[in-house]
């Protein structure tokens, strides 16, 4: 199978090395921000994030060579981050041939809408068609991934069979893969747990490495959040509670140095890049549902998480009433 991985960083180029262990024809195409990494690809170097030399059928390609890329690929893995998906989108949309497009970017975006919308409503909208996406989450270090440590993903599209063809391609030996329809949930639950595993490192800082308590606390409440807000978003609860939303809360918050490392080189592409397109909270939670002080706004066409009628319905409200932290809910009686 011919794969074409756009984006040369840290998860574009551990799922080319995956690919490439499962016999793949990889092409690695970098954008024009990624010159150094695919230079050292070129140069059968190690790659300077993931500090291994790549396997020898991975083909790097510079910004220049995207149509060639493209061309014939049978699977696409999209590696770009969220600032990157619309530049590299945009100029890919001609090239993009009908296959399933398997993602690793999380965020949301500003879309035609007006709200912040998911990343798979934004490339769509920028193809111009409607794409095959399929998005990848899970607790899932690219580090390891590349380096064939056990690994759980979680890959879950519109059209589950788009899912099941990635998990197919790329799953196997060190990583183990599930699949689900519920893309909502998951792409929701990449994009939380990396705010919530944020406020999980405040702590790190206030208090010094002893804040084990306050850390856990803070960590169940997450979840609590994670799972309003993905059903709010009109994903299931069970997507919040897996590998998409616990999981990968857990394996980001508790990367440790290495995870801070990752966050200065990433405010080192910020500013390289120059403006940096932020995701302001209080417009996030305004459009997954939520208002900047915890008052509910209603979502077209979804129900308020509390609102949700039969067994779904009741089971999340006795979830939430149960494990909820917030000044609200510790006031309150049930």
């Amino acid at each position: 199978m011919r794969v074409t991985v756009l984006g040369a960083g840290y998860m574009g180029s551990a799922m080319a090395e995956v690919c490439a262990m499962r016999g793949h024809d990889v092409r690695l195409w970098g954008t024009w921000l990624d010159d150094a990494l695919v230079e050292a690809v070129e140069q059968r170097k190690d790659h300077p994030r993931l500090k291994k030399t790549l396997d020898a059928r991975v083909k790097p390609l510079r910004s220049e060579k995207l149509a060639e890329a493209l061309e014939g690929a049978e699977l696409v893995v999209h590696g770009v981050s969220s600032d990157g998906l619309v530049p590299v989108l945009t100029k890919a949309a001609a090239h993009l041939p009908d296959v399933p497009i398997l993602s690793v970017t999380k965020g949301f975006l500003p879309g035609r809408s007006g709200k912040m919308e998911r990343v798979d409503v934004i490339a769509s909208e920028i193809a111009g068609r409607p794409l095959r996406y399929v998005h990848a989450a899970g607790p899932a270090k690219a580090i390891e991934v590349a380096r064939r440590v056990l690994t759980w993903m979680h890959f879950a599209s519109a059209d589950v069979a788009n899912a099941r063809a990635c998990a197919e391609a790329v799953g196997g030996d060190h990583l183990r893969v599930t699949v689900s329809d519920d893309i909502a949930g998951a792409e929701i639950s990449s994009a939380m747990k990396n705010a919530y595993a944020t406020g999980l490192g405040l702590w790190d800082g206030l208090v010094g490495a002893d804040c084990h308590n306050a850390r856990a606390a803070c960590f169940q409440q997450a979840v609590v959040e994670m799972v309003k807000l993905v059903a709010a978003g009109g994903g299931r609860m069970e997507s919040a509670y897996g590998p998409a939303g616990v999981g990968d809360l857990h394996v980001t918050a508790a990367a440790g140095g290495e995870g801070q490392a990752r966050q200065d080189g990433r405010r080192r592409d910020a500013r390289d890049r120059g403006a940096h397109r932020g995701l302001p909270g209080d417009r996030v939670r305004v459009a997954l549902g939520e208002g900047a002080r915890g008052r509910r706004f209603a979502v077209p066409g979804r129900a308020p998480p509390d609102r949700l009628g039969g067994r779904r319905g009741r089971a999340h409200a006795r979830a939430a009433r149960a494990h909820d932290l917030s000044p609200r809910s510790r006031g309150s009686s049930s």
